[in-house]
């Protein structure tokens, strides 16, 4: 790992690496425990993400001030440091207070019986026919009486004319073209072959069709270098469940390339300093001529590498950061996680870099998922750099972790949400909730259809986490517009 300019330090024991993420010029980097946290830091922009959705609560009963309200056509203030921060509002970062306070602006909480008011429902239910399964009205048939004929009326003239002239026989060439079949081979088109119409999202059907339809080619020499369609995970730890799939998109799927998002989900350790970890990456199609450029292959290599780069960081630091998870050492797992992530998507980076004129970032994307097998280790760590989503469901609502509030307001108000470099959260492990991280091919739908996060919310706010397979099938649910790589590991919580 570079030190960036600092000076060179003595060869430590893999059980002391975890120490050295925190060597060298701390206080020159953003989010660090000796940094000037300034306007962006998590805590000012999680305190500023509360105030937009209702009233913080404190475990006092707090002053009414006589501070004018913001309005909504105002311009956001350039720093919050305006707002008087008592030594509580430290205490009060965290989700569940967070939450308390947003649940009197979305309405009391939703059971699993009833149904949601706000989010439209799928086109139609998956049980339910197609528009096109609607049969015709049978034909109305006269009764006929079989106990004495009855006498038939005497043909016209013109009829009976007409009938007798012979019809004339097809030609050769047309009953040729009618029984020989095409020889060429033809792509199947996913609407057109008069199978059952599987469910989807929205009015319109998705373009690609729902199954794979072309295998990537392949070159003999390296064949080392396959990536399989789709990737399942799924493990269980004391109250933790874990659920997480990597399967290439429909886009992928019809046009025959490789799929792009990398999954790797594993342990190191056992018992209290054991870490379950979940690693995602992959480079979000922005669909610029830059982006399809890119080869598939290299893509596929080069997040896979990503993940196993991170993955060996954090396997290094195993003791260190299983102490950290268990005391909650917000800042300094803020800061060293920081230092891993940054230097394992660098290669990702240098593959599709960002364009400084016009302030673009890279579309490259590395997040990571940490849980601690320590009964007693009450958060899970996410974190990650690059476009993504981390997101809670508590009590039938999404939250967006990594910018505190509520995904799908019912005032349809969203705050914007700054681009930053580096994006970490610590979540409390409360019973009842999913935690979901997903790389852009899933958060986009997620945060962009609110039908997709009803359909995810009403499968998977059950008592029970639903299997492997049931997490495959209900991560790729159908959206017009979204058929990118879909990446996700999500965490139940008994």
């Amino acid at each position: 790992m570079s030190k960036q300019g600092a000076p060179a330090q003595p060869h430590r024991p893999d059980d002391g690496w975890w120490e050295t993420v925190y060597d060298g010029p701390a206080g020159t980097l953003p989010d660090t425990p000796h940094a000037d946290p300034g306007d962006g830091s998590v805590d000012d922009w999680f305190d500023t993400a509360v105030g937009l959705i209702g009233q913080q609560r404190t475990a006092e009963p707090e002053p009414v001030l006589d501070a004018e309200p913001v309005l909504e056509s105002e311009p956001e203030p350039e720093s919050s440091a305006a707002v008087p921060v008592a030594d509580e509002v430290l205490e009060r970062d965290s989700i569940d207070d967070w939450f308390d306070t947003a649940i009197g602006v979305i309405g009391p909480q939703r059971t699993g019986e009833e149904p949601h008011a706000t989010v439209p429902a799928p086109a139609f239910a998956p049980d339910a026919p197609g528009p096109e399964a609607e049969t015709a009205p049978a034909p109305v048939v006269a009764p006929v009486s079989l106990d004495k004929p009855t006498p038939e009326p005497e043909p016209e003239p013109e009829p009976e004319a007409a009938a007798e002239e012979p019809e004339p026989a097809p030609e050769p060439d047309t009953l040729a073209t009618a029984t020989v079949p095409d020889p060429r081979p033809a792509v199947r088109s996913p609407l057109a072959d008069g199978a059952p119409t599987v469910p989807h999202i929205g009015e319109r059907p998705p373009t690609y069709g729902p199954e794979p339809t072309a295998v990537p080619e392949a070159d003999p020499g390296v064949l080392g270098t396959l990536v399989p369609d789709t990737v399942l995970e799924g493990a269980q730890y004391g109250p933790s469940v874990l659920r997480a799939v990597s399967v290439r998109g429909d886009s992928a799927r019809f046009r025959g390339e490789s799929r792009r998002d990398a999954l790797l989900v594993t342990r190191f350790g056992d018992g209290p300093d054991g870490l379950l970890l979940a690693v995602l990456a992959g480079i979000d199609r922005t669909g610029t001529a830059a982006d399809e450029a890119l080869p598939p292959e290299a893509v596929a290599t080069s997040t896979r590498e990503a993940c196993r780069h991170l993955a060996a960081a954090v396997g290094r630091s195993r003791e260190g950061l299983a102490a950290d998870l268990r005391d909650g050492a917000r800042d300094r797992l803020r800061y060293g996680l920081q230092r891993l992530a940054t230097g394992a998507v660098a290669p990702l980076r240098a593959l599709a870099p960002g364009n400084e004129g016009d302030g673009t970032p890279s579309p490259a994307s590395l997040h990571c998922l940490l849980l601690s097998l320590d009964p007693a280790a009450g958060h899970r760590a996410a974190f990650g750099v690059g476009p993504g989503g981390l997101y809670l469901l508590r009590s039938g609502h999404w939250i967006d972790a990594y910018a505190a509030r509520l995904l799908h307001h019912p005032d349809g108000q969203q705050p914007p949400e700054e681009p930053r470099p580096f994006r970490f959260r610590l979540v409390p492990a409360t019973p009842g909730d999913v935690l979901l991280l997903c790389t852009p091919g899933l958060a986009r739908p997620i945060a962009d259809e609110p039908a997709v996060a009803h359909f995810l919310s009403t499968h998977w706010a059950h008592p029970h986490p639903p299997g492997t397979v049931d997490f495959l099938r209900q991560v790729q649910v159908r959206a017009k517009g979204y058929a990118d790589d879909r990446t996700a590991a999500a965490v139940w919580t008994d």
